[in-house]
């Protein structure tokens, strides 16, 4: 098959992976599941969070090299399973460490497929000399993905309501199987040479980190993006609770408020492109912590359901950032460890939600939701002058400046 062919046929297969992937009627109602019907606080639920976070952060890096060294389509297929399984033993929870174990298992999924699929695409479309389009492309497949969790979203109360939260569970385990298949049958593409020989499994660990580490800008867009994108994220643990707080039962009106912030997600990644070409990527990479603050900052202050508009701004948010980002870095290292590097902004982002989720469960059942919300928007701000500061300092010198736009040409 002709290069051209096969990255159409690959785009087309990967936008079914990530929409099959993300499409999860459980999503509207598990932490209800948990906290109401199985009896565990919020703390428990975002403490075991935290150890699947950890799980992230010990197996992202390892799990990119696998990809790497033995298939990009065969990690991706054996994390929809491994996830399939994670789900099931989900349904069947009724301990903390049964709970635990099931998150475990959900990060060996995790990391499986994260940096896989995006790694796939890039030389996908490097293949066909046509790496340009990866913004677009990724972000209409973060778009699937936000619209696979939008129907799920809008599907899952109802159904809950119906059978019962468990059936929405088993039904998500089906999607998994039918992920794997579709992962299976994308295309491996040929990897630009390396200078060197092919490095040992660990040892190429280890370049991964240096080549990330040395590069200046990508050590720097890895830790802004991975940090902020944790704290923007930290809003899904609170969502649900938040609802029901307002006085919100699970029903069709519990679905249908979470439908909003799914299209919101869907409309940011649809739009990541486009305002990376119009303002840059400096101007996101600023804008979005500050904005995120914000909104965070608003829920906080406000009672009732008035500052709902703030949460669908939080998707849209975070689904913007993440093309721009995982873009910026790809034109920066090599193909030979594209998903390696690409795995550790995932595990930045890991490492920073392992410590925040069990903080804002605790928080929220010990203090409430307005000083979760605020804490949240306090480390989007920190993560901005930590990192963010800097980045805009270097890109300021014109011969910096100029390497930067050579690089996103």
């Amino acid at each position: 098959m002709h290069p051209t062919d096969a990255s159409r046929r690959n785009v087309r297969l990967l936008y079914a992976y990530w929409f099959m992937r993300d499409f999860q009627l459980w999503i509207p109602v598990w932490i209800v599941f948990l906290t109401i019907e199985k009896g565990f606080s919020l703390t428990q639920v975002t403490l075991a969070e935290g150890l699947f976070l950890v799980g992230v952060i010990c197996l992202e890096v390892p799990t990119g090299a696998v990809a790497d060294k033995w298939g990009r389509s065969r990690s991706m297929a054996l994390g929809a399973l491994c996830l399939g399984g994670a789900v099931l033993i989900f349904a069947f929870t009724e301990s903390f460490a049964l709970l635990v174990a099931s998150f475990l298992l959900w990060s060996v999924a995790q990391t499986l497929m994260s940096g896989a699929d995006m790694a796939l695409l890039f030389d996908t479309l490097r293949a066909a000399g046509d790496d340009a389009r990866y913004e677009r492309v990724l972000g209409r497949g973060h778009a699937l993905n936000w619209a696979a969790a939008g129907i799920a979203t809008l599907l899952g109360g109802p159904v809950a309501a119906l059978l019962d939260i468990r059936a929405t569970i088993f039904l998500g385990a089906g999607t998994c199987l039918l992920t794997a298949l579709l992962a299976l049958a994308l295309w491996e593409p040929p990897r630009k040479a390396a200078a060197a020989p092919r490095q040992h499994y660990l040892r190429s660990i280890r370049s991964a980190f240096g080549e990330a580490w040395h590069t200046a800008d990508v050590r720097t867009v890895i830790l802004l993006a991975g940090t902020v994108i944790a704290a923007l994220e930290a809003v899904h643990y609170v969502i649900q609770p938040y609802l029901l707080d307002r006085g919100v039962e699970v029903g069709v009106w519990f679905s249908m408020l979470q439908a909003p912030m799914i299209l919101a997600g869907t409309l940011g990644a649809l739009a990541a492109a486009r305002l990376q070409g119009r303002i840059g990527t400096l101007a996101i990479l600023g804008a979005i912590p500050l904005i995120g603050a914000g909104a965070f900052g608003a829920l906080a202050a406000t009672p009732g359901l008035w500052a709902y508009a703030a949460l669908p701004l939080l998707f849209a948010l975070s689904s913007i950032l993440q093309p721009v980002a995982t873009g910026f870095v790809n034109r920066r290292i090599g193909s030979e460890q594209r998903a390696t590097v690409l795995s550790i902004q995932g595990m930045t982002t890991a490492l920073v939600m392992a410590a925040l989720a069990p903080g804002v469960g605790f928080v929220t059942d010990r203090w409430g939701l307005p000083l979760a919300f605020a804490g949240a928007g306090a480390v989007a701000l920190a993560a901005l002058a930590a990192f963010g500061a800097p980045l805009a300092v270097r890109w300021r010198r014109p011969e910096q400046a100029s390497a930067t736009i050579a690089a996103d040409a």
